[in-house]
């Protein structure tokens, strides 16, 4: 019985390991090896489809640049652009003059050393503070009343006093300032020595003393309102509530699309097969000078590849490869704050595979959300890279008798191991049996 019952599990696992074998001999695995790139191509075609989500197609240009120094811009040869409705009901509409300083400003935090340096008065260069940005103290605040005097001039001397009582009103709490919805307002009121910040007064332009002016934040001294009634608190009062009073200043505004469509671009672009950059820019029209600061460049990427393949070729491809030839396709890249554009980064590597004879190159991504000045022209951009090599993909192939010698092995090795565990099983029972008999 052990040796029919052995017998029976051998054939069982024989079986069993001859067809993982013969499975193992009949699929196609891949082998891959590296090898200087043979692309010996000057162009390289990048093919795309991608929705910018919030910019009108009438602002929107393409471009190229690339390590050679070449530069193309507002491409139209071979891509299209079509309007797309956003979908909902909300639609677009321009920000507000309110709704950008909200937008700019509201998260901004200051240290307990920074309040004091901004909230503090241009008395003198030798005080304990810095005083070196005098547009810091105006974004710092909602709005600043500012007093430009000169320590020589009589009239200045004279409206010292009525100035510092206001001052002192409105910096302590004790009058409240209040905007266009009610909420209260960030002001400050300060005073600054043009005898000893004489080129900081230069630079505002100021004429005469004493000078009194409203700056909104961010404003400039051409934006700055210059009060011109009577030197009384009360005035100063009633013309600084009037001012602040006209502003929406806190209204909780949220980001939202600017334009009631976006704009899909798609088709291809042939380029010099080196490093470069496409770049998708928002633009003036020729109707309309946009404030290219405050455009979106959100967008989604349906498509972008690289080569002359079609997309049905990328259906041919190994699983494992396929993935990394459109590594972009389908996600959305979303940035939420003024000044802002998604940059991405690509290293594109040339495949080449041996057996169907197929071309196709291989990416890896990454992203990142740059920030970037007010006065420069918002991209979004797609910075390639290739790889100084290529590599090879090809079929490993196992011949007819390593087959062979593994389906011998396996008969041989199960035999010869159940053999063994026969002989144990019966040694071991015949001991067992002689020791139950020596102790009957």
């Amino acid at each position: 019985m052990t040796g029919a019952t052995m017998t029976v599990i051998t054939a069982v696992l024989c079986t069993l390991l001859f067809l993982c074998e013969a499975t193992a001999f009949w699929t196609s695995n891949t082998s891959t090896r590296i090898g200087i790139d043979s692309n010996q191509d000057a162009v390289l075609r990048i093919n795309l489809d991608i929705h910018v989500l919030d910019l009108a197609c009438d602002y929107v240009v393409i471009g190229v640049w690339d390590a050679f120094g070449n530069e193309r811009m507002n491409i139209t040869r071979d891509i299209k652009k079509q309007r797309i409705d956003h979908k909902g009901a909300r639609k677009g509409h321009f920000y507000t003059e309110d709704e950008i300083m909200e937008l700019e400003f509201s998260n901004k935090t200051f240290t307990k050393e920074e309040l004091s340096e901004l909230d503090s008065d241009w008395g003198s260069t030798s005080d304990n503070f810095k005083h070196d940005s005098f547009q810091a103290v105006v974004d710092a605040h909602d709005f600043t009343v500012v007093n430009f005097y000169a320590d020589w001039c009589p009239h200045c001397q004279m409206f010292k006093p009525i100035f510092t009582e206001f001052e002192d009103a409105v910096n302590s709490g004790k009058e409240e300032v209040k905007d266009a919805d009610g909420s209260k307002a960030n002001v400050r009121v300060l005073k600054i020595n043009c005898v000893d910040f004489e080129e900081t007064c230069q630079d505002q332009r100021v004429q005469g003393f004493p000078t009194i002016r409203i700056y909104r934040r961010s404003s400039t001294a051409q934006q700055a309102e210059e009060y011109q009634g009577p030197r009384t608190v009360e005035s100063l009062l009633s013309f600084m509530r009037d001012k602040v009073g006209q502003r929406h200043m806190h209204t909780g505004v949220a980001y939202h699309n600017m334009f009631n469509e976006g704009c899909r671009l798609s088709g291809s672009l042939d380029v010099a097969r080196v490093p470069g950059t496409v770049h998708i820019q928002a633009m003036h029209s020729s109707e309309k000078t946009l404030n290219l600061a405050l455009t979106n460049l959100s967008h989604t990427v349906h498509h972008f590849s690289f080569g002359m393949a079609p997309r049905r070729s990328i259906a041919s491809l190994p699983k494992e490869y396929k993935k990394h030839v459109n590594p972009l396709d389908g996600r959305t890249f979303i940035v939420n704050k003024f000044h802002q554009a998604p940059h991405h980064y690509i290293k594109v590597v040339h495949t080449r595979f041996e057996a169907s004879g197929l071309r196709s190159y291989q990416q890896t991504h990454q992203w990142s959300v740059r920030m970037m000045q007010r006065t420069i022209k918002p991209q979004a951009k797609f910075s390639y890279d290739l790889a100084p090599v290529e590599v090879i993909v090809s079929k490993g192939e196992r011949r007819w008798y390593d087959f062979v010698t593994q389906v011998l092995a396996i008969i041989g090795g199960a035999y010869t191991v159940m053999s063994i565990t026969t002989g144990f099983l019966n040694f071991t029972s015949a001991q067992l049996k002689l020791s139950i008999n020596k102790l009957g």
